[in-house]
């Protein structure tokens, strides 16, 4: 067998190079353009709940909005509620709320799409949408194996050492960060209770803040809060152990994520997604997405059966990130050959 030249060799791997790159780009494009980045970390980051406002493995009794989707494993009481206003008609295409139990619906109107309940449906259901709009009897998620992966991914939040530092004084809880990646805080819950007021510190535009915050019973009542213009894309507060809180007058400027906690929500907003055990209440849900860097979560997300958001026909975005690491590893290969001939 005649054995190849080094200019054979070269020729070859970046004949094989180019050819991968072209399968590649084949492949990755029309994930690249259905999927965002961002929206790729989301996914990472809160799993079978990424696509939702709200997220909640028991019962949910409100009142107010909730501007994204919703879903509730237990069982959904809503009073004057209003559910994806800010979302775009699909005409019925798109599920925009999901109830593992019964539904009940007095008032208010689910926009833009339609619903699937597991459980009875107790009452008429208000469409603004087109005429294929409607609601469907299924069980498409496992609110169950939602909240093993959701609890372990809090839990490893909340095991994160911090790297700001956090003081009690002048009536205030006062935070001071710097990293300019991810600022972990963790925070007496029981001060909320001595405190009237947050204040954030040096923090670089664009780094992810994530308080954990202790204590089983935790209340959040006419309480303000500074974070000196840090967008709340990025901020995430993680009740680590709480199994009931309870928030009026309040406003949380970023994401919640309370996976034991009965939450009871008045008088206030929640500027990103809400994950909770169950919640109650008047407060309003705006969808923001988070696009914070925080450790992903290793455990495999559950599996939903949910129909897609935009039901599109293109491989899963692990597959093609794990092509592209293929290919800067042959890079490199190929790269040390040339430079050992």
């Amino acid at each position: 067998m005649v054995e190849p030249t080094p200019n054979d060799e070269h020729s070859s791997s970046e004949t094989l190079s180019m050819n991968l790159t072209r399968i590649l780009t084949a492949i990755a494009a029309p994930v690249l353009a259905t999927v965002s980045f961002s929206n790729l970390a989301e996914a990472a980051t809160f799993g079978p709940a990424s696509n939702y406002n709200v997220f909640v493995f028991g019962d949910m009794n409100q009142s107010s909005d909730a501007e994204g989707r919703v879903a509730v494993g237990g069982n959904a009481n809503f009073t004057n509620f209003g559910i994806g206003d800010r979302l775009e008609n699909s005409n019925g295409a798109d599920t925009r709320l999901v109830v593992g139990g019964d539904l009940n619906y007095q008032g208010g109107q689910i926009f833009g799409g339609s619903a699937v309940v597991g459980g009875q449906v107790k009452s008429n259901v208000n469409f603004n949408c087109g005429s294929n709009c409607k609601v469907s009897l299924g069980q498409p998620i496992d609110f169950g194996a939602a909240k093993t992966y959701l609890d372990g991914f809090s839990q490893q939040l909340g095991n994160l050492s911090n790297n700001g530092t956090t003081e009690y004084k002048w009536g205030g809880i006062h935070l001071q960060g710097g990293n300019s990646d991810l600022n972990v805080f963790t925070i007496d819950g029981s001060q909320f209770g001595n405190s009237s007021y947050l204040n954030l510190n040096g923090i670089q535009s664009g780094a992810t803040v994530l308080f954990n915050i202790l204590g089983d019973a935790v209340s959040i009542k006419n309480f303000g809060m500074n974070l000196n213009g840090i967008n709340k894309e990025n901020v995430l507060f993680n009740f680590v152990n709480a199994t009931q809180v309870q928030t009026s007058g309040f406003s949380f400027a970023g994401s919640v994520l309370a996976t034991n906690a009965n939450f009871k929500f008045d008088n206030g907003n929640v500027e990103g997604r809400f994950i909770a055990n169950s919640v109650t209440g008047s407060g309003e849900f705006h969808n923001v997405s988070f696009q914070g860097n925080v450790p992903v979560y290793t455990p495999s997300i559950p599996e939903s059966h949910e129909p897609p958001v935009k039901p599109t026909e293109v491989p899963e975005p692990s597959l093609v990130l794990g092509l592209l690491v293929m290919l800067m590893a042959w890079r490199r290969n190929a790269a040390h050959h040339q430079q050992v001939a």
